[in-house]
């Protein structure tokens, strides 16, 4: 049997995973959702509450002959002083080894602790477990501490495992997989499976692409230490005599982490049945490098988050998936994985998960205790699941506006050739704009007499924080400012295709440079990036001058023999043109609803001349919707600190010269010829706006009080749905689960 199962973790939306909020009905409904996906296992990464197995009891004694198989972790965080064989943190994980073990078989009374599930424990689900996972993914400097402190300790061996030739951190591994073992075994007749966690990081390949061990260059020691699963071996082989079912391999393995697997030649160079595959190429070496033990790949997965964290060489990246290619590419690994000869994989996750973080946006994400309320579409992290949790239906960037009724106008004109109205709203999840253009004007000497032409560029000036910081110049080419500073400035060009031209529509969000910071990198005028360390706030100022928001997702990397991989970076600001998918069922018979696209952040509806836009929340330096926190960093302190916010103030203008570019060369191009003349724009702001010209400038007040606010919020309002990615997955397992009993019964008729 190949294990095909899913990752279910305890922090649901609106919670960390310690608060254990998730209810029993919660358990059954996603136990089902698995079971209905064809899976045939799930994994946890620590002890839950006692509904959790109560709920897998009861669905599994509901289809006996088609249990799910359980992967129970007792996880642990890392010594204190990153030393495995410390007395005091050694007792605490047998402990909790052990706890976990009365728990399955249905025999533990667990008080409370802050941070662990705790209850009575009468739900025997010991026949359903599969294996039983030890630890996490362990640092590589835990790792070198533990083996400094104890370079003599090269040998173990206990009742059911043994280590000879090891290190001291494979001896301690060793040591606590005989007493899950012995303990299981001593205490309930039989031990099940056990394992511990393990990553590439601390895999026994040497990767030509890494550096050397504590290099200048090591970003992160992914090559300088290894856990070899292979120097820890059963004293005997399963038998009833030493009552064990066995040892196996576990592994986490995504295709984009780490850098090894997309640079390393051999790699580079493998091919699975789509092409070349970097990680097909990485299983089979592996699975070579652990030849003789069952390899379980325990992790594996793509988010589909807005942001992308890390680039992976066949376009499977860490991020930026629509929900049909993240179930797509989950397919592809999956596929690899079981064509490498594996044991099984469990695809991460079950369920997206707020609380998460990723090394990337982890600065910005603040307040950190507030995490949890709401969906960052920048943090790959919170994107894995494959049942998402959606705010409260508002805006669907469809081009169509009847999800616009009842939102009044933040501003509108008069009298007007090129903008008519401009609307702003929001969800938990994002920040909407709506630029209606204005009705074509009458003009003379065509056959109609009407005058199609659209804007060249619109523009948008955001003020997110306080209107006395920030720009207060818009951008070159404007002679313009503005009584409110800008933070960003939001360029459009429609395009003209419409009208058989060539332009293509573009959008891109730019940032004030004077706040620049290191999340961002700067474009110097050689092409080069120069990340800036400033502090991430704003700004007074008049200088008029807007950049892009460029990300290093793949920081520069030097090989043992000296080799340079450059970095690798993304304009997080340039916002893709399309239409979310019209609201459609899953599968057939399940409920129609709308899927998130990152690749639909906004659309023309050229009948209607108007323009929807959607920002993720992070991309306009919010740290917290639901508090209105906006990143506003002191200098010299180690955490960003936040403001709250009175509202956002905006501000747009039009023209129909083509002297702005939406792209990543910034809105003020060294190359514009001359300066826009006030004539040749429009502006609209909010009621109360005043424009003034003097000496060839415009100068334009709008209100402080006229801003957008929108409502804070202690516990996010959700609709659970299960993604499109959930039918590929489907598709997949049942392909597997048909060939398995296809291939049981030609056994069956062999042995008949």
């Amino acid at each position: 049997m190949f294990i095909r199962g899913l990752n279910l973790g305890t922090g649901s939306a609106g919670h960390f995973p310690g608060e254990f909020a998730i209810t029993k009905a919660d358990y059954r409904r996603w136990l089902q959702f698995a079971r209905g996906i064809h899976a045939n296992a799930i994994r946890v990464y620590a002890l839950h509450p006692p509904d959790f197995y109560q709920a897998l009891k009861e669905e599994n004694e509901a289809h006996p002959k088609e249990p799910l198989w359980l992967f129970q972790e007792v996880w642990t965080e890392l010594p204190e002083q990153n030393d495995f064989w410390d007395p005091a943190f050694t007792r605490g994980f047998e402990s909790e080894i052990k706890t976990s073990i009365d728990a399955i078989h249905g025999r533990a009374l667990v008080p409370p602790r802050p941070g662990h599930a705790s209850g009575r424990y009468a739900a025997d689900v010991s026949p359903y477990v599969a294996g039983w996972l030890l630890g996490r993914e362990w640092e590589p400097y835990a790792v070198r501490i533990t083996q400094q402190k104890h370079p003599d300790v090269t040998s173990f061996r206990g009742a059911f495992f043994s280590v000879e030739h090891g290190t001291s951190m494979e001896c301690w591994l060793g040591r606590e997989l005989d007493l899950a073992a012995s303990y299981e075994a001593g205490r309930y007749g039989l031990s099940r499976p056990v394992s511990f966690v393990n990553w590439p990081t601390l895999d026994v390949m040497r990767h030509p692409t890494e550096t050397e061990p504590g290099g200048k260059e090591a970003e992160h020691d992914e090559d300088a230490f290894s856990v070899d699963p292979g120097k820890i071996r059963p004293t005997r082989g399963p038998s009833p005599l030493n009552r064990t079912l066995g040892y196996f391999a576990n592994y986490h393995v995504y295709p984009y982490y780490p850098d090894f697997i997309n640079l390393d030649p051999g790699y580079s160079a493998y091919r699975d049945k789509h092409g070349l595959c970097n990680y097909a190429g990485y299983l089979a070496d592996l699975k070579a490098h652990t030849r003789g033990i069952p390899l379980l790949i325990g992790e594996f997965g793509v988010p589909t988050s807005r942001g992308i964290a890390h680039l992976q060489r066949q376009g499977i990246h860490h991020g930026g998936m629509s929900e049909e290619e993240q179930g797509r590419h989950d397919v592809r690994l999956i596929e690899d994985i079981q064509e490498t000869d594996c044991a099984g994989a469990l695809l991460f996750a079950l369920f997206d998960e707020w609380f998460k973080v990723n090394w990337l946006v982890m600065r910005e994400e603040q307040p950190r205790d507030r995490d949890p309320l709401w969906h960052n579409l920048l943090d790959p992290e919170e994107s894995y699941g494959l049942i998402g949790f959606d705010p409260p239906s508002t805006i669907h960037v469809d081009g169509r506006i009847e999800d616009w009724a009842g939102i009044a106008p933040y501003a509108t004109a008069k009298e007007s050739s090129l903008l008519r109205a401009l609307y702003v709203t929001s969800d938990q999840n994002r920040f909407y704009v709506r630029v209606d253009l204005a009705e074509a004007s009458q003009r003379g000497g065509n056959e109609k007499g009407i005058d199609r032409t659209w804007p060249a560029a619109i523009g948008i000036a955001l003020d997110v924080l306080d209107p006395k910081r920030g720009d207060h110049r818009l951008p070159r080419p404007l002679r313009a400012t503005w009584s409110r500073g800008a933070e960003f400035v939001l360029l459009i060009e429609p395009g003209d295709r419409r009208d058989g031209g060539t332009r293509p529509p573009k959008a891109e969000l730019f940032i004030d440079k004077a706040m620049n910071y290191s999340v961002w990198s700067r474009v110097l005028a050689d092409g080069r990036f120069l990340p800036n360390r400033s502090p991430f706030r704003p700004v007074a100022n008049e200088d008029g001058a807007y950049v892009p928001l460029i990300i290093e997702t793949n920081r520069e990397r030097v090989s043992r023999g000296g080799k340079l991989y450059p970095p690798r970076h993304l304009d997080w600001g340039r916002l893709e043109f399309g239409r979310e998918p019209a609201r459609a069922p899953v599968w057939p018979g399940g409920a129609p609803a709308f899927a998130y696209d990152p690749h639909a952040e906004w659309t023309v509806d050229d009948a209607g001349g108007t323009i929807e836009i959607a920002l993720p929340w992070g991309l306009l330096n919010v740290g917290d919707p639901s508090s209105r926190s906006v990143l506003d960093d002191k200098q010299g302190t180690s955490e960003v600190e936040v403001s709250r916010t009175a509202g956002i103030g905006l501000l747009a203008w039009a023209t129909r010269l083509s002297t702005f570019r939406a792209d990543s060369l910034g809105p003020a191009r060294p190359e514009f010829s001359s300066w826009v003349k006030a004539g040749d724009i429009q502006f609209l702001g909010p009621p109360g706006t005043v424009q003034s010209a003097a000496a060839h400038e415009v100068h334009i007040v709008t209100p402080e009080s006229n801003s957008y606010v929108w409502n804070e919020w202690d516990m996010p309002m959700i609709t659970e749905r299960i993604k499109k990615s959930a039918r590929w997955l489907r598709e997949s397992f049942e392909g597997m689960d048909a060939r398995e009993k296809r291939s049981q019964t030609d056994l069956d008729a062999k042995r008949e």
